[in-house]
C-alpha cells in the first residue's frame, strides 16, 4: 500500500496536472494509475480515446481510411466511458493506429484531453504527446521508458498471466514497429518534453518508479499551494 504521509498530501487551488508519455508497455499507465488514486486526481489513458473512435467507425462498419468520418466520430466520444476490458481488444489497436495519424482527429482529441486535464481537484493523462502538445504547461512532466526487450517481456508475461497464448518475438517486433511509426510520425510524435523528467523502468519495478514520481509530484503541489 502506499506511504502513511500520503493521506496528508498538500492540495492544490484549483486543479494540478501531471503529464505522462512514454512507449507502448513502459510502465506509464499503471504508473499513472497508481497516482491518481493516491492523490484523488482523475486519470485519463489517451490512448484509449484513439481506440474509442476506431471502435465506434468498426461497429458501424464504417471505412477506417475517411477522415471526415472518424473525427466525427472523435467529436462524440464520451471521455467518461471508455471501457479499457473492451478496447484493448488487438484488432480495435490496430485500427487506432490508422485513425491516429489524421491530423482532424487529433485535433478533435486533444482539445477534450485538454479539457479532461483541468478537471479540478487535478488530472493524470497518460499517453504520447502529453507534456508536448496537450499539456505543455503541466506543472510535472514525466517521460517513462524502458528497453524494447523488457516492454516485450512485460507484455508477454501479461497476455500469458490472463491464460492468453503468446510469442515474446513477435510482440517484440509488434512494440519495436509501433515505435517507428509513434516517433516518425509528422503530427505529435512520441518525444519527451523538453522539461520532462526521465523514467527509465527497464531495471525498475512500480513502486520504485511510483515513489521517484510522488517526490516530483509533492515538490510541485508544494509551490502550487504557496
Amino acid at each position: 500500500m502506499f506511504d502513511k504521509d500520503e493521506k496528508d498530501l498538500p492540495t492544490p487551488q484549483t486543479h494540478f496536472t501531471v503529464a505522462i508519455d512514454g512507449p507502448a508497455a513502459s510502465g506509464k499507465g499503471t504508473l499513472a494509475r497508481r497516482i491518481a488514486d493516491a492523490y484523488g486526481f482523475h486519470h485519463l489513458d489517451t490512448g484509449l480515446t484513439y481506440r474509442a473512435v476506431a471502435k465506434a467507425l468498426m461497429d458501424q462498419n464504417m471505412p477506417l481510411d475517411d477522415e471526415f468520418l472518424a473525427e466525427k466520430a472523435a467529436r462524440s466520444i464520451d471521455l467518461t466511458k471508455l471501457d479499457r476490458a473492451v478496447l484493448s481488444d488487438h484488432a480495435v489497436g490496430e485500427a487506432a493506429s490508422k485513425v491516429a495519424v489524421m491530423p482532424a482527429v487529433r485535433r478533435a482529441l486533444v482539445a477534450m484531453q485538454h479539457s479532461f486535464a483541468e478537471r479540478p481537484p487535478g488530472a493524470v493523462l497518460d499517453g504520447r504527446d502529453i507534456g508536448t502538445v496537450v499539456c505543455p504547461d503541466a506543472p510535472v512532466k514525466l517521460y517513462i521508458t524502458a528497453s524494447p526487450e523488457a516492454r516485450a517481456r512485460r507484455r508477454y508475461d501479461e497476455i500469458r498471466s490472463n491464460g492468453g497464448g503468446a510469442n515474446y518475438e513477435e510482440i517484440l517486433a509488434d512494440l519495436t514497429r509501433r515505435d517507428a511509426r509513434d516517433m516518425g510520425r509528422t503530427d505529435s510524435p512520441l518525444k519527451p518534453a523538453a522539461d520532462a523528467h526521465l523514467l527509465d523502468t527497464t531495471e525498475m519495478d512500480i513502486e520504485t518508479a511510483f515513489l521517484s514520481a510522488k517526490t516530483l509530484i509533492d515538490q510541485a503541489l508544494a509551490k502550487n499551494t504557496h
